[in-house]
């Protein structure tokens, strides 16, 4: 698993060692309908990969890469948009649709409280 990110607005992520968790993102400015606030705009790129193969369990592999966006209006609200390219390898089942690739569109509306 490897995750970076951009903040295009210039705001920062900090990261709770104690918790192991990234803090929450606050924007320079909130959104403000019709006014200058545009909140905070987030860049962000991943790639995953598991091999859940060990032994004679043969659970197949899965890699994925995605790219993403992220909208803070504030501090408690996000809107999430991700494209995800996937695939699947399998040897004792291999998959026999798309030949384990996958291409996903994700979106996602988040309030936190």
């Amino acid at each position: 698993y490897l995750f970076g990110s951009y903040f295009l607005t210039g705001e920062s992520r900090g990261y709770n060692k104690s918790k192991g968790a990234f803090s929450q993102v606050d924007p320079i400015q909130n959104f403000h309908f019709g006014k200058s606030g545009w909140g905070a705009w987030e860049l962000g790129l991943r790639f995953s990969y598991v091999d859940l193969n060990d032994g004679d369990l043969s659970g197949g592999k899965e890699s994925n890469l995605t790219a993403g966006l992220n909208w803070y209006l504030d501090a408690n609200t996000r809107l999430m948009l991700n494209y995800v390219r996937a695939r699947v390898r399998d040897r004792l089942n291999p998959p026999v649709v798309e030949d384990g690739r996958a291409n996903i569109l994700q979106a996602r509306f988040q309030i936190e409280f």
